[in-house]
């Protein structure tokens, strides 16, 4: 099992929006941290108000299933956009909480801060 990790301090709302969230898809892609980096500079409208990358994953949350399938989309058409793509066999889409899609979120004592750990895609 492999294990990444990075220390996330999102805005405020994406935050909340992440302790919050009760959908959420992992999107592992075949590129480096610095290119995914460079594509969401590049794309304003994806954000981190409702994605967080770890090394070579993006981890979309959201409240609704409505709005999720909406945000998924947007980052996919940020890769698609930029030639970039996702590796289908190992993404998790619509699961319940992060951990169910390979990605913990542990909030680090009261900060509005969070240690990202990509556990990988569950049952690989």
């Amino acid at each position: 099992m492999e294990t990444n990790c990075a220390v996330c301090s999102p805005l405020p709302t994406a935050f909340e929006k992440a302790r919050t969230a009760t959908v959420f898809t992992r999107l592992e892609t075949r590129h480096s941290h610095q290119e995914l980096k460079a594509a969401f500079d590049a794309t304003p409208d994806v954000s981190q108000t409702f994605c967080l990358s770890v090394n070579n994953v993006i981890l979309v949350f959201s409240a609704s299933s409505d709005d999720h399938t909406a945000l998924t989309g947007k980052v996919l058409q940020m890769l698609q956009d930029r030639s970039m793509r996702a590796d289908i066999r190992r993404c998790v889409f619509n699961a319940a909480k992060s951990s169910d899609a390979g990605v913990r979120l542990d909030q680090i004592g009261d900060h509005k801060v969070y240690l990202v750990i990509n556990e990988g895609v569950p049952g690989h």
